[in-house]
């Protein structure tokens, strides 16, 4: 705590007259434990290589008024920026809860904030309007450093790679920016994409409305293939050694070859699917809206369990070495062993349970509605 506080060199939160936004600015120190984007990188594995109990002490919750999306937070430097609904942006400290500074804007944002350094990046979705404002923030001074008017709804979550974003509008036009907010390419792929997409082997991979599954090069933005696999695509793109997985809107999961973009197998889960696949070493994990929580082999998509959970799961779980963390819509979010799909403790939220969980130095995040934002810690 007392190195955290050393590290903020000024907290403000202020009114700027005309573009009714406040001021988060803040110094970082190194750190290792970052959760930088939506899945913690771009392959989006959701994984945290750490064993952890299943009793917790909630120590803090905050409010952040507007009502959350199936994204997540983002955490640099024992801070947790998150976005809302209403085009907020929001700084916590993890450890205490206290609010660090907050970014207000005309507007809704879909997606989680990227950070890259002191760039705080994010989308802002113009209400009642087909574009989307990528907004540049130096988290250092305290100033929007661009604005960047992008044609489209930007309702997917962004990557950030090395020093450029990636992201798809609803439209379905990917675009490769650089942090200097310098437009590199820009690719259209003809059909509406709601996907996550995810990065690997120079590949930009998503999944359309359509049920194509999708690889641009991410050098050039070119269509590497377009092989049609799946049903409607709402759920997003995970990662690993050459494989991506992904559901459809009917409920199948599927594991793609990234390389030749060929089906390698599908598990049919009988409900739609609206997450990313989460994934440890050798398994894959996924909800559905029918509440059930799957654990599947990897490699030849093989059921290991299933487990009832009493609620609709939208959002991705967190995976460790142990366990399984993961929400539901009827206000709860639930711990479960992670070998068997046992249920070990259910914790009564007072809304329908939304972001994904992050787990942050032995601290569990946990985001619901109506825009409630609480901290919990293990306890062993």
């Amino acid at each position: 705590m007392k190195q955290l506080l050393s590290l903020i060199i000024l907290i403000s939160v202020i009114f700027i007259y005309g573009c009714a936004k406040s001021l988060i600015k803040i110094s970082f120190d190194k750190d290792e434990n970052q959760h930088l984007m939506f899945g913690g990188n771009s392959g989006r594995n959701f994984y945290y290589p750490v064993e952890v109990s299943d009793s917790l002490v909630e120590i803090w919750n905050q409010d952040v008024y507007g009502s959350f999306d199936n994204s997540s937070a983002v955490v640099k430097d024992s801070l947790i920026f998150t976005s809302d609904l209403g085009g907020r942006i929001f700084c916590f400290d993890v450890y205490s809860g206290k609010q660090v500074g907050i970014l207000r804007s005309k507007g809704s944002v879909f997606s989680a904030p990227l950070i890259k350094n002191y760039n705080l990046v994010y989308a802002l979705v113009i209400d009642n309007e087909n574009k989307t404002e990528l907004i540049f923030y130096d988290l250092f001074r305290g100033v929007e450093l661009f604005n960047v008017e992008i044609r489209g709804r930007v309702l997917s979550e962004m990557i950030l790679e090395s020093d450029n974003i990636i992201l798809c509008t609803e439209n379905g036009e990917v675009q490769k920016l650089s942090i200097g907010a310098k437009e590199i390419w820009s690719t259209k792929i003809n059909s509406k994409n709601y996907s996550n997409p995810a990065l690997a082997d120079n590949r930009i991979l998503l999944a359309d409305i359509n049920g194509y599954f999708i690889a641009l090069d991410y050098q050039t933005g070119k269509i590497i293939y377009k092989n049609k696999i799946a049903g409607p695509v709402f759920s997003g793109i995970t990662v690993k050694e050459g494989k991506a997985f992904f559901a459809d809107n009917n409920g199948i999961v599927y594991c793609v070859d990234i390389l030749s973009g060929k089906l390698i197998w599908n598990y049919d889960t009988g409900d739609k699917i609206r997450s990313n696949p989460a994934l440890d070493d050798y398994n894959l994990f996924i909800g559905n809206l029918k509440g059930n929580l799957y654990s599947i082999n990897q490699n030849n998509g093989s059921l290991n369990w299933m487990t009832k959970l009493d609620g609709i799961i939208r959002s991705t779980p967190l995976i460790t070495k142990n366990k399984i963390i993961t929400v539901n819509l009827n206000r709860s979010f639930s711990i479960l062993n992670k070998l068997d799909g046992k249920i070990r403790k259910t914790f009564e939220l007072n809304g329908r349970g939304k972001l994904s969980p992050v787990l942050y130095d032995n601290i569990l995040i946990i985001g619901y509605d109506d825009g409630k934002l609480s901290a919990y810690e293990f306890v062993y």
